[in-house]
């Protein structure tokens, strides 16, 4: 099957931060799978061609190629309505995205951009109806997962007691303070955890902000992060790993893609108690979740105690991932509904 793959190629359209969760995952499986795949990277087109010529290349992209399948992951108003709308009615190709959070955005986002595509995917259970009540059809529940090519186990040695790779956003420093505070040892990753109080009162200084003072603290936020390498890493080398499972927007807590990333690569994780996380895991026998911080840190002391429980839940969830929970078993199962080739 060809296949028009319409995404970034690197990490929110920023060369020096290297590859996309986009690339890393969607790209791969679906290449993974043997698939004839045409690249057109947003970011890159964008700042060569501007908005509007980037629209109009792919939609002679689209018409000169006539894919069987256009794949997109919108993260913004990157592309044209209309153009994608154009390409849905005016060629034999099926046009899809891959909504990312429905859970948050889908009244000022999805629903403005659902109608120009053949078929869409929503992670979120939630907004099912809401599909349903702008009179959109054609909606595909799927769940994020693993790319299997990348995540999987290496027979790394454990080094970490408790971890989280993330951004910092919402209560995420408050809680991992409190894990602190309770005597657990937790390490962190991810951009702004090295971002002090005074690095921000500092980089609104007249003088520093006339000498780079906002540059400065981009580059102190984006320290703690850690390559794709690394990351892999931390999961399988981390005895517990934790999922702090609140969206970056609203109080929905929902699935993300550490509840299958940290498994495929042999790690324990301690999960979100998000809805709908029962039908990919057994609860307690591959997968651990918490509740609220009490539990959180109740657990995270438990399993660090009891380590032959620990394993036998670990490689439980990893052997349940990688059987179940790649990105080929959910676009398989995407291309079976539409009634493409798979």
């Amino acid at each position: 099957m060809r296949i028009l793959y319409v995404a970034q190629r690197y990490d929110y359209g920023h060369v020096e931060r290297g590859p996309s969760f986009e690339h890393c995952n969607f790209y791969e499986a679906l290449s993974a799978l043997g698939h004839d795949i045409d690249y057109f990277d947003i970011g890159t087109m964008l700042a060569q061609h501007g908005r509007e010529a980037m629209n109009e290349v792919l939609l002679r992209t689209a018409r000169a190629t006539t894919p069987d399948f256009m794949f997109c992951c919108l993260t913004e108003d990157e592309l044209d309505a209309e153009v994608v709308a154009s390409i849905t009615r005016e060629t034999g190709t099926v046009t899809f995205n891959w909504f990312c959070d429905d859970h948050w955005r889908f009244e000022d986002f999805t629903q403005r951009w659902a109608p120009a595509f053949s078929y869409v995917s929503t992670t979120a259970l939630s907004a099912l109806p809401k599909y349903a009540a702008i009179g959109y059809p054609n909606v595909i529940k799927t769940q994020w997962a693993a790319a299997d090519s990348l995540y999987f186990p290496r027979g790394r040695p454990l080094a970490y007691d408790v971890t989280f790779v993330g951004q910092v956003y919402g209560d995420r420093p408050a809680v991992i303070r409190q894990l602190r505070t309770a005597g657990l040892d937790v390490r962190t990753w991810g951009t702004g955890w090295n971002v002090r109080p005074w690095h921000k009162v500092a980089s609104k200084l007249p003088l520093v902000g006339r000498a780079g003072g906002q540059r400065w603290r981009r580059r102190v936020a984006a320290s703690s992060r850690s390559s794709q390498d690394e990351m892999l890493a931390i999961f399988e080398q981390s005895r517990v790993n934790i999922d702090l499972f609140a969206s970056s927007h609203g109080d929905e807590p929902q699935i993300k893609g550490r509840t299958f990333e940290v498994p495929a690569c042999g790690g324990f994780l301690l999960d979100g108690r998000a809805a709908g996380i029962e039908e990919y895991f057994d609860i307690g026998t591959e997968l651990v979740t918490y509740g609220d911080l009490d539990d959180l840190i109740d657990k995270s002391r438990y399993y660090l105690r009891h380590e032959t429980e620990r394993e036998s839940i670990r490689a439980a969830g990893t052997k349940r991932t990688l059987a179940e929970h790649t990105y080929r078993d959910r676009f398989r199962e995407i291309f079976r509904t539409i009634g493409l080739p798979h």
